[in-house]
């Protein structure tokens, strides 16, 4: 009867996450911003004296003001290059335009480019159908809606995750609560060692990425650094839009010294990123991380590469200290007199067992 139980509620379990799977990941991005916001709100309690709820306030205050910051800051440039953009788009329409008569050879083939300009404007009337347009807008609402939820969760999970995390801890019996409350002091010395072996990685591609942009003369080449440290902490994402941002740069900018074309200097930078994305992902977070984690350095590659290709950017983000995570859960349990029976001792182990070491 109780295996019945379990098996139902494990059933019930794996449901409830199939139903609510839209949510895992925004719970799980809140869950980040708010584990990377809680020392600084610690250090506000400590000196200030606050209220723990008035030091999350004014922490999550300061990281939307922040947040809001950053249109007003990049607004303007990000205005000037969409006129720029748009100049420069103009003078192409014109161009192929006055190039419709005209025919090229390729292959022993006679390509007209009128034909090829036809085939433009109806794919391009199809991308603006009104159904598709009505697509993407309502895609942008939903992701609007999510980042509220994201922002609200932060919020609360500041404010309360003390009395939320000894509120689960005093749902299991009484007997259980200090191994439980042990357990949770292990998981969150494997998360902290995490956050700062992932603190150290996004200071290294930052300063990689300033000194790579700053060499071939790219403006911004600090903003630059510091966005690309910054949105590190977003597997794939994060480096794809720095290195759209930094190659638009590059394209209606130019270098401040190299006498290269633009569009050869856009080229030069995309190689950049490209070649420092592939430093950090072959040699820089393996290592890296591995050493905070204590892990293997192949490991940790294989975890992150399986789950960005498995899970995405948000199940990749915490791939590695779920892993730990899950290993101290598991020695955890070995360890617990409960489960060799009462009477019985576990197996002597080595001085010094794999999994601690490891984690």
């Amino acid at each position: 009867m109780p295996y019945l139980v379990l098996s139902a509620a494990v059933t019930a379990l794996f449901w409830l996450l199939f139903a609510v799977r839209a949510l895992i990941g925004p719970l799980i991005i809140a869950a980040v911003l708010a584990y990377v916001l809680y020392p600084a709100v610690t250090w506000v309690k400590a000196r200030t004296r606050l209220r723990h709820g008035i030091s999350a306030s004014l922490v999550y205050a300061f990281f939307l003001a922040a947040l809001a910051a950053i249109p007003l800051v990049v607004g303007p440039s990000a205005l000037q290059q969409a006129k720029s953009l748009s100049l420069e788009l103009r003078q192409i329409s014109q161009w192929m335009e006055d190039s419709l008569d005209s025919s090229v050879t390729i292959l022993g083939i006679d390509l007209s480019l009128g034909a090829v300009w036809v085939e433009l404007q109806e794919i391009s009337s199809t991308f603006l159908k009104p159904d598709n347009v009505f697509k993407v807008v309502r895609a942008a609402s939903a992701n609007l809606a999510w980042v509220v939820v994201i922002l609200v969760t932060t919020y609360h999970l500041l404010r309360d995750w003390d009395r939320l995390k000894e509120w689960l801890i005093c749902m299991a019996p009484e007997a259980t609560r200090p191994d439980l409350r042990h357990l949770q002091s292990e998981i969150e010395g494997v998360w902290q060692a995490y956050l700062r072996g992932q603190l150290f990685l996004m200071l290294v591609v930052g300063l990689l990425t300033g000194l790579t942009t700053a060499a071939v003369g790219l403006r911004g080449a600090l903003v630059l650094g510091l966005l690309a440290g910054a949105l590190d902490l977003i597997p794939s994402l994060g480096p794809i839009a720095v290195t759209a941002m930094a190659a638009s740069i590059a394209w209606f900018e130019g270098s401040t010294y190299l006498l290269v074309p633009n569009v050869w200097l856009a080229t030069i930078v995309v190689a950049l990123f490209a070649l420092v994305q592939l430093l950090q992902e072959v040699w820089l977070r393996p290592r890296i991380i591995g050493h905070s984690m204590r892990l293997h350095p192949g490991l940790v590659f294989v975890v992150v590469v399986g789950a960005l290709a498995l899970g995405g950017a948000t199940i990749a983000l915490i791939a590695v200290p779920l892993l730990c995570s899950a290993i101290v859960v598991v020695r955890h349990a070995l360890e617990s007199p409960t489960c060799w029976g009462a009477g019985r001792s576990p197996v002597e182990e080595p001085e010094v067992s794999w999994v601690r070491k490891t984690c």
